[in-house]
């Protein structure tokens, strides 16, 4: 088999394995709005949060349902915010900021969502009144929410691609041998999974 043609069918492969987790992501999303409807229409609040949640992690390319669970979220927070249910605010806000962590990335929109869950948890958090306890407010909160925080997930795939990437092409040149120094192309992927590799980790 020429170069070109497992080159051809390695990509075929990767389209049928991205179409298969898109077409999945997108019935998943769909399914926890069903979810998180119904548990509404029940009041119950804490398994509302939780399907929402779930399909706002639920990412696809063009799929509504990420975007529907995010308002839900918003709603089912600023609706507690009003009756008085700070329990319930706070379980909604921190869902939202835990799903916009979850989905980190570029042009994912993720900051302006953590942004929003974040003055959400510090409002609640503020203008609780409990006499038995210290009042935090909400800069306190807000400093703390910041304090410790998981990498991107998108910045561990690049890493995880750049040291397969680096392996990979290691390997191949091991492979070689002696006809290593005219194999360009494992040269190539080497070099630039080490590149990458090294850019990520010392920059981040």
């Amino acid at each position: 088999m020429s170069g070109w043609r497992a080159a051809a069918l390695a990509a075929l492969l990767v389209v049928v394995l991205v179409a298969i987790g898109t077409a999945r992501q997108v019935q998943a999303g769909g399914a926890e709005v069903g979810l998180a409807d119904l548990a509404a229409s029940k009041s119950d609040w804490p398994m509302a949060i939780a399907h929402a949640r779930g399909a706002a992690e639920a990412v696809a390319p063009g799929s509504p349902w990420p975007e529907r669970g995010w308002l839900r979220l918003e709603a089912i927070g600023h609706d507690a915010e009003a009756r008085g249910d700070d329990e319930t605010a706070l379980l909604a806000y921190g869902a939202m900021r835990a799903a916009a962590m979850a989905t980190r990335g570029p042009l994912s929109g993720w900051a302006r969502r953590r942004a929003q869950a974040e003055d959400g948890l510090a409002r609640v958090t503020a203008s609780e009144r409990n006499p038995t306890g210290q009042h935090v407010t909400a800069d306190a909160m807000l400093d703390s929410l910041h304090e410790s925080e998981p990498p991107a997930m998108w910045l561990l795939c690049t890493l995880a691609v750049a040291a397969l990437a680096m392996v990979g092409g290691l390997g191949r040149l091991a492979w070689l041998g002696q006809e290593a120094g005219s194999a360009r192309a494992a040269q190539a992927v080497a070099a630039a999974g080490l590149l990458t590799y090294a850019a990520l980790a010392l920059t981040h």
